[in-house]
């Protein structure tokens, strides 16, 4: 009976037991989440401001001959020793591209810097030039024109022109027919304007079809030009147009009327002037106040001209010109310049680059010439004079340079 009552008590402790209800099961943690890296941004380089200041000079060459027949031939001796000259003075070669791109506010160039161009379209530009140039690592522009371009004779050829382009040699127009542009003399469209866009623009577009590049600059022919001409370059799409009028290149120079130095032989000196730089080259011209009411007379600043003071001119035409912004405000209207041997002449003044500017049209024949330039301004009469020398041996202008020997008959 015990035994059963027992048995009893412990089935309903175990039953008991079998009815607690179960402990839930915790769910696992939910691990934390990774959070993604997030890229930090690098900071924006700041752009290097434009020097402004930078100076070019641009040389213009012709022939390559042993020995040279005329100024406008070098030899390739003399041809070495200027650009090992080059670099002994420390002045920088640079490419058409890299003074394009400094005057577009793209990119610096060095404070002194060179370009080196060679005219016409010469086969010794490929045979002699070009061996002299890539020895010491030198960019070019070549500037061509159509008409002479696989001629014969000395002329350079398509193939030549195309190796040259392969090897990152620049590529520019000397125009179709080698004309004065302004006032050509075989032209055979009786039409001047589309002659003259002929002459520009078809140039370019067959240089351009034929070595599949971009034409993006034109040298004058004799540097000849004027300001339909300058306009007419501009609009066929030069980005740059070049004289013959030697002159340090700033970075506001009118992309029209951009100047070279034409190095002739037997005239050391403009090789010389091409590579003087700074106040050697731009040496200023006193300006002074002349007497005032009170009777008395100051200086007023410094002004750069061309040709610079005390320099000697090569050409006994050469482009005279002053900037008078160290003047101050002047009455555009007031603007004066006096030539000695020439008296008062017909000088253009540009109230936006405060520049007067005249080109002779007749020699200078003083050996010494002074230059007087006057105008109105804030406190009364003010004026600059300066006074350079012309070259015994220096050419009557550019517009006498010869043109290309070897040419095809112009129509």
């Amino acid at each position: 009976m015990k035994s059963t009552l027992w048995i009893g008590l412990l089935a309903a402790v175990i039953a008991l037991a079998g009815c607690k209800p179960k402990a839930e099961a915790q769910p696992a943690p939910t691990p934390e989440a990774t959070p993604t890296p997030t890229a930090t941004p690098e900071p924006t380089p700041t752009p290097e401001p434009i020097d402004k200041t930078a100076q070019v000079t641009v040389l213009g060459y012709h022939r390559f001959e042993n020995p040279p027949k005329d100024p406008l031939a070098i030899s390739t001796e003399e041809f070495r020793q200027q650009m090992q000259a080059l670099k002994d003075l420390g002045i920088t070669v640079i490419s058409m591209e890299d003074f394009l791109a400094w005057r577009r506010g793209e990119k610096n160039i060095p404070a002194r810097s060179t370009v080196i161009t060679i005219d016409d379209g010469y086969n010794d530009s490929y045979t002699q030039a070009w061996p002299v140039l890539k020895e010491f690592g030198y960019p070019f522009t070549m500037y061509v024109y159509t008409n002479y371009i696989s001629a014969g004779g000395r002329s350079i050829s398509w193939a030549q022109l195309a190796e040259m382009r392969d090897a990152g040699v620049d590529i520019g127009s000397h125009s179709v027919s080698h004309d004065n542009l302004t006032k050509p003399k075989k032209a055979k469209n009786p039409n001047y304007e589309e002659w003259l866009v002929e002459e520009l623009k078809g140039s370019k577009d067959l240089i351009e079809k034929n070595l599949g590049i971009t034409v993006k600059t034109l040298a004058y022919p004799f540097g000849i030009h004027n300001e339909k001409v300058m306009q007419a370059g501009l609009d066929a799409g030069y980005e740059a147009l070049f004289t013959v009028h030697g002159a340090k290149i700033g970075y506001d120079v009118n992309p029209a009327k951009i100047g070279r130095y034409v190095i002739q032989s037997g005239h050391p000196i403009i090789f010389k002037a091409a590579t003087m730089f700074g106040t050697a080259s731009l040496a200023p011209a006193s300006v002074s106040s002349p007497t005032s009411a009170t009777g008395s007379t100051g200086s007023t600043g410094s002004v750069s001209t061309l040709p610079p003071s005390g320099s000697v001119a090569t050409s006994r035409m050469p482009l005279i010109e002053a900037d008078l912004s160290s003047m101050g405000n002047v009455d555009p209207k007031s603007v004066e310049m006096r030539i000695g041997g020439l008296g008062q002449v017909s000088a253009t003044y540009d109230p936006t680059t405060r520049k007067v500017t005249y080109q002779p049209t007749q020699r200078l024949r003083e050996k010494v010439t002074t230059v007087v330039v006057s105008a109105r301004g804030a406190s009364g009469r003010v004026e600059t004079r300066w006074s350079f020398t012309i070259d015994p041996n220096a050419v009557d202008s550019a517009m006498e340079v010869p043109p290309p020997m070897d040419a095809p008959a112009q129509p």
